[in-house]
């Protein structure tokens, strides 16, 4: 049987765990009795443990490995002897950077994280961490025996980034949560607040909140009724304050809610509540939020800049994240033209059925089964 190490060190966050586990589960499923998947991680990994459990084997790594800095220290000093020590045949990574290992070790690196590629989403204290990644996801292009981008924007980037394609390439998809699908199919007759806009992220600078609330500043112009939801964390502290002070310099506090993290049933009542999903950001690699969103029939309005056009498809209006006015304007067509709402509604329920995890995993599973030659 054949063994495959995946180093799940670099996954730390509930977005990051949620599609490892994802993926994770469709391999062990799909390649069961031919390849034995050994899980590297921290043993605080409680939601990674409980879901895999004794499909997969496991190993631990000192919790200071939760820091990059530290982590790739550690890495480079334990990984090759770890995969030695297990007969690793496959290496497989969610970091977009690949180890240093033996040659006979042939590695999958999946690329998922573009914000040292997009200077937009650089902060300058990071400017060390992100010429060190841009770096790293260089040295993979060339060593990998295969680069997995969760979307051709991805897969672009890190071409552009490197200067030269990769070796061999797939475009790997990941899927919205199960409970989010099967309540989004249990609710579709559900009312909706008709002027209710939704934004939903772990909103950072990048994430462009600005530009969204400018633009909400618009559309509470000619519809008094409009609110604006934005639910997820605020890891800046500094980026809140500004985003709170423009919402009172535009007269918007009584419409505006700073819901903050919501739990998964709650936020899934937002989604189908909402007449829009919008998010304006300068840097996604693929827009997990805005699938969700479209399992309800909620149109998307989103940047043109990142990957949520290629993902959500016609099921959205695009526009770039500086044109206050265009993003206003989506924004009021949405609230204001009832066929057109239902139109990119039933597309955007249609382009949402796509994303399940059976089918996006597929091509990685195949992937595997690939380089174990069968």
């Amino acid at each position: 049987m054949h063994k495959a190490l995946v180093n799940a060190l670099s996954v730390a966050n509930p977005s990051g765990l949620h599609v490892l586990l994802g993926h994770l589960e469709q391999l062990a499923e799909g390649l069961a009795g031919r390849c034995r998947f050994v899980v590297l991680c921290r043993a605080d990994a409680g939601e990674l443990r409980r879901r895999l459990g004794d499909r997969v084997d496991w190993e631990f790594a000192p919790p200071a490995t939760r820091g990059w800095l530290f982590r790739s220290i550690w890495e480079r000093l334990n990984l090759a002897r770890l995969a030695r020590r297990r007969g690793t045949a496959i290496y497989f990574t969610p970091s977009g950077i690949a180890a240093h290992l033996p040659a006979e070790v042939a590695q999958i690196v999946f690329c998922q994280n573009p914000w040292a590629l997009v200077p937009a989403a650089r902060r300058r204290r990071a400017a060390l961490k992100a010429w060190l990644q841009r770096r790293a996801y260089r040295r993979a292009m060339r060593v990998a025996a295969a680069m997995v981008f969760n979307s051709r924007y991805m897969q672009d980037a890190y071409r552009a980034n490197a200067g030269f394609a990769e070796k061999r390439g797939r475009v790997v998809h990941q899927a919205a949560d199960e409970a989010t699908r099967e309540r989004a199919a249990a609710g579709q007759t559900l009312p909706r607040r008709p002027a209710l806009i939704l934004a939903v992220s772990v909103m950072a600078p990048h994430k462009n909140i600005e530009a969204l609330a400018r633009a909400f500043a618009e559309v509470r112009a000619r519809h008094a009724e409009a609110r604006l939801v934005l639910a997820g964390s605020w890891p800046d502290a500094a980026y809140e304050r500004k985003i709170r002070a423009l919402i009172e310099e535009l007269g918007l506090r009584e419409a505006v809610e700073f819901a903050g993290f919501v739990a998964r049933e709650q936020l899934d009542g937002l989604y189908a509540a909402a007449r829009v999903f919008c998010l304006m950001s300068r840097c996604e690699s693929f827009g997990i939020p805005a699938i969700e969103a479209q399992l309800f029939g909620t149109p998307v309005v989103s940047s043109s800049v990142c990957a949520i056009p290629e993902i959500c498809g016609e099921g959205g209006l695009f526009r770039d994240p500086d044109d206050v006015a265009g993003i206003a304007a989506a924004l009021r067509t949405l609230i204001e033209d009832e066929a057109e709402w239902r139109t990119r509604s039933d597309l955007a329920r249609s382009n949402a059925a796509r994303f399940v995890w059976s089918r996006c995993s597929q091509p990685l599973v195949d992937l595997f089964a690939e380089r174990m030659g069968s």
